[in-house]
């Protein structure tokens, strides 16, 4: 492809070059996760909690975030989500895992409360 092949040679020109290793061929990572790059997911059912109006405001304060169980791109079926860290760089391994064990206990707890149609506005928390 003659527009890789000018994108090498002005990476060259510049000094640099791509990583690359014999075994593994090409060294890349995407941008979401430079950092620790740890991403941390967890598959859980909550079809109330996800058709609620704070929903992605809720897990913007958890830092987490949503995807269908399909990954990247897909849309949850059933009420079934991917919710995992949203953050890769600022913060430790064990604090990402420990964003998302939290914040997925919190989901059920509000899951089980909107199940028996309770309220969840006394556990929407503040910003993480």
């Amino acid at each position: 492809c003659e527009g890789l092949q000018k994108v090498e040679e002005e990476v060259k020109n510049s000094g640099y070059e791509f990583m690359w290793n014999e075994h593994l061929g090409f060294v890349l990572t995407c941008p979401s996760n430079l950092g620790t790059g740890l991403r941390a997911g967890v598959h859980v059912k909550i079809p109330h909690v996800s058709q609620h109006a704070e929903f992605d405001n809720i897990l913007k304060r958890l830092r987490l975030q949503k995807r269908g169980t399909g990954g990247v791109d897909t849309e949850a079926e059933g009420g079934i989500f991917d919710i995992s860290n949203s953050d890769r760089l600022g913060f430790s391994e064990v604090e990402l895992i420990q964003f998302v064990i939290d914040g997925v206990n919190l989901l059920i707890e509000m899951e089980k409360q909107l199940e028996k149609k309770g309220d969840i506005a006394g556990l929407i928390p503040a910003q993480k």
